[in-house]
This record gives C-alpha cells, sequence and structure tokens, in this order.
C-alpha cells in the first residue's frame, strides 16, 4: 500500500475495506451532482470498479486524511506512460473540510507523486462546464481549457508539469509553515 504524507495530509491508498465508504461517499447526491457518471452505484459495481483499479500501475486512488479524519478521496487515473500523462480527480466529502484548504494541500501531495514519482509530464482533467468550483480550483493550479472546449459540457483541461511546479514552489512554503 502506498502512503503519501506532506503538507499536513496523509494519503492512503484505497483498499478493499474502504470501498463500501468511497461508494457512499460517491452515491451522496452532493458528490453525485459533480461527476459525469450519475447513476447509482451498486456493490457489484463498486466491486468490479475496485477490482478493474487495482490489477495494475494505471490507476491510483487515495482516502485523503486530515486532522485523524478520512475526508475525500484523491486519485490518478487512466495513466498512460508513453504520453506520460494521467487523469486526476477530487472530492472532499466531509463537510467540515469542504471550504478549507485541504484539498490544495491533497493535490500537493498528489501532483508531487504524480510528477516527481510517476514522471508524468502532464495531467488531463474533465469537468462539466456548470461546476464553477472544480473550475476555479484547476484555473488556479495553472490548468488551460483545452483548444475547442468552450462549447464542450464535459470541458478538457491540461496542467502542463512546469506549470505546477511555478505554482507548487509558493504553495509548498506556506503549507510547510502551517504544519
Amino acid at each position: 500500500m502506498i502512503v503519501l504524507q506532506d503538507y499536513g495530509v496523509t494519503l492512503k491508498q484505497l483498499t478493499h475495506d474502504k470501498i463500501e465508504m468511497v461508494r457512499r461517499w460517491r452515491n451522496d447526491p452532493k458528490i453525485q451532482k459533480y461527476m459525469e457518471f450519475r447513476d447509482e452505484i451498486t456493490p457489484e459495481m463498486q466491486e468490479n470498479w475496485f477490482r478493474k483499479i487495482s490489477s495494475g500501475n494505471t490507476d491510483y486512488y487515495f482516502i485523503i486524511e486530515a486532522e485523524g479524519r478520512e475526508i475525500g478521496l484523491i486519485n490518478i487515473r487512466s495513466i498512460d506512460y508513453d504520453k506520460k500523462e494521467g487523469e486526476p480527480g477530487i472530492f472532499i466529502y466531509d463537510d467540515d473540510f469542504l471550504n478549507s484548504d485541504y484539498s490544495f494541500r491533497s493535490s500537493l501531495c498528489l501532483l508531487d507523486f504524480v510528477f516527481g514519482e510517476l514522471g508524468l509530464d502532464r495531467v488531463v482533467s474533465h469537468i462539466m462546464r456548470d461546476n464553477k468550483r472544480a473550475i476555479d480550483f484547476n484555473l488556479f493550479w495553472g490548468y488551460v481549457l483545452s483548444p475547442g472546449q468552450e462549447d464542450v459540457f464535459n470541458q478538457e483541461y491540461v496542467l502542463q508539469k512546469e506549470a505546477y511546479y511555478k505554482k507548487r514552489d509558493k504553495l509548498s512554503r506556506l503549507f510547510k509553515k502551517k504544519q
């Protein structure tokens, strides 16, 4: 099991004993409404999904822990090592942490892993056009809307490694001081 720890957060690789909790989080309307797939996820669907993401080295899902609590999920999935890219995702489930800086801390921790240890050059996110919070979050990091995506509902944004490291230098100092 991979454990990433920095910036005041711990990211623990998703294990089978946590998939029902994640399924419950993911089926909650407050999370579901921001996802492309919005149908109810059954236990069988969750089992099949977990088997798929556990079968190789192209999907990494982590439970976000902060202040001793499990607060959300963060991931890098569909990694293409030839293209040196993957697709990240995050959601904070615990309402006590929703408007905190823990999404930023968790993203720093994950993106250090993605660009440093996995050696990827870029990450590609897909965000529903009406999810202003997620769009603003990604623009903050330096993501750029891909060409031709202005009228697409599930828009593609790309973050290059160089843009991330420019932002990271400032943020990592801030969060390391707060720990």
